[in-house]
């Protein structure tokens, strides 16, 4: 290496002096060594990580977060975030099912959710609404602690004298304080993800201010990192139109959405023109979201979802546009039972099944489990890890045929 920093000239010096056995006296120039070493950079070589891939994080909901990520959920205040909080978390608990009628849930995971905006009474009434019948989710905590993420800013300044002329530097930095509580508790009981809503109340510094928000990030990252936790923030957005990217109506510092591994914001359908034309009110209109994505690994297509006003559930929901173009989103169980029957009672693989209903794959798995779920369609393993769709004996495998 050839030494054009003084430090580094330095550093070679130190090092040569201290594998050479040094007396008592120049021992602490081989502490020096070891110190700037502690501190120096460090380097993959690509080659070694190609060598040795680092382990893959799990998918956790299939399209939109793994393990160890961050995501960030941006819309407008009374769209319904803490519904969409209390389903993901319900959906997680489960190991199964399709957030918003539309994302597969991989495995099962414990949960904490950080309440920032309801309070007990209410949270407890949401979660009735929410479970119905079906049990409460055992692997779901939430904290209604003031858990924050503090930011500080701190200043330093040293003064030297040469020759009796006296000289002085400051230097000046943020940082970031993360409530100890929340280690501990994902520490002590496992959670495998963090669920912040909103926001506006974990976090505690400057909202403007892409400097305190990145030291923020910075330390909910490296709790992201040794836990493995992934983390979803709940995130308002302003009152801007005139924007490029969904991205850019969430209030506060970019970095915030520069930090993200997966970017949702939720958009009304519906302008305020729109739906009095169509007679609705503000909060019928509000149930109609167009989910917009920006994702840093494979992409994942916008759709629209719809609230369901008495269980306040989220999933898919067909706008009319697309409905007029002939898109076939809102299929029933009898519309993919049907499909199947006219191609001869079996598709061979989950894609044949969704070029037979007209759809994309990914718009096709929700219903092809909704019609497993049912007893309508039976699976199999196939060619190449494939699953084969098919219709149980009790029905006609062609139209007009026997069972």
């Amino acid at each position: 290496m050839t030494v054009l920093d003084p430090f580094y000239a330095e550093l070679g010096e130190l090092a040569a002096q201290a594998r050479g056995g040094l007396p008592c006296e120049e021992s602490r120039l081989g502490q020096d060594v070891a110190t700037k070493a502690d501190n120096a950079l460090q380097v993959r070589w690509v080659r070694d990580a190609l060598a040795n891939p680092p382990p893959e994080p799990p998918v956790l909901i299939e399209g939109m977060l793994r393990a160890g990520e961050l995501c960030v959920i941006g819309a407008a205040r009374g769209i319904g975030k803490s519904w969409l909080v209390g389903n993901m978390a319900t959906l997680l608990d489960r190991g199964e099912g399709y957030l918003f009628g539309q994302l597969r849930i991989m495995k099962p995971c414990k949960v904490l959710i950080v309440q920032g905006e309801i309070d007990e009474w209410e949270s407890w009434r949401r979660w009735c609404v929410l479970t119905n019948s079906d049990g409460a989710p055992l692997g779901v905590a939430e904290t209604f602690d003031r858990v924050r993420v503090r930011t500080t800013r701190h200043r330093s300044t040293s003064s030297a004298s040469i020759e009796g002329t006296y000289s002085s530097a400051s230097d000046e930095w943020t940082d970031a304080l993360l409530d100890p509580r929340l280690e501990a508790a994902i520490g002590e009981h496992g959670f495998e993800v963090l669920l912040i809503d909103p926001w506006a109340v974990f976090y505690s510094g400057a909202e403007n201010s892409n400097d305190e928000v990145e030291a923020a990030l910075d330390k909910l990252r490296d709790l992201a990192m040794r836990y493995r936790v992934a983390v979803v923030i709940m995130h308002h957005v302003g009152k801007s139109v005139d924007v490029r990217e969904p991205e850019d109506l969430w209030r506060g510092a970019s970095r915030l959405a520069d930090w993200a591994s997966t970017r949702i914001t939720l958009m009304p359908h519906f302008t305020a023109k729109q739906a009095k034309g169509q007679g609705m009110t503000r909060q019928q209109a509000r149930r109609y979201v167009d989910v917009l994505f920006l994702r840093r690994s494979t992409p994942t297509p916008d759709f629209s979802m719809v609230l369901d006003p008495e269980t306040c559930w989220w999933s898919r929901w067909a706008a009319p546009s697309e409905v007029a173009a002939g898109r076939r989103i809102q299929l029933s169980v009898d519309d993919v039972v049907e499909a199947c029957r006219k191609d001869g009672g079996s598709w061979p693989s989950a894609r044949a099944a969704a070029e037979s209903l007209g759809i994309s794959p990914t718009t096709a798995a929700p219903h092809l489990a909704a019609a497993v779920q049912a007893g309508a369609l039976k699976t199999a393993k196939g060619a190449h890890n494939a699953t084969i769709y098919r219709l149980p004996s009790g029905l006609s495998l062609v139209e007009g045929g026997a069972a």
